[in-house]
């Protein structure tokens, strides 16, 4: 008897990048169902923060300021051909 007999199959290729496509989708849900359940409580405790010390939106508003737009550069006008 050959030891190829006795060996368990080996998964090919494609099967081992299914399964981890499979495993990724599974992490990515359950990244977004944390993140998800993180952020509402991180909300609860700024809210608790806010109404414990009376925050206003005077004493937030460094940390709320929101990054201002950047303009976009003006089109520089196109310059008249010469006629001759």
């Amino acid at each position: 008897m050959s030891d190829l007999d006795n060996a368990a199959p080996v998964p090919n290729a494609s099967n081992q990048l299914a399964a981890a496509i499979k495993a990724q989708a599974e992490l990515s849900a359950k990244i977004e169902a944390l993140l998800t359940q993180t952020r509402e409580e991180d909300l609860a405790t700024v809210k608790q923060l806010i109404s414990t010390h009376g925050f206003s939106q005077t004493d937030l508003r460094s940390v709320l300021k929101a990054k201002a737009s950047r303009t976009t550069p003006r089109k520089s006008t196109s310059r008249r051909r010469k006629s001759s």
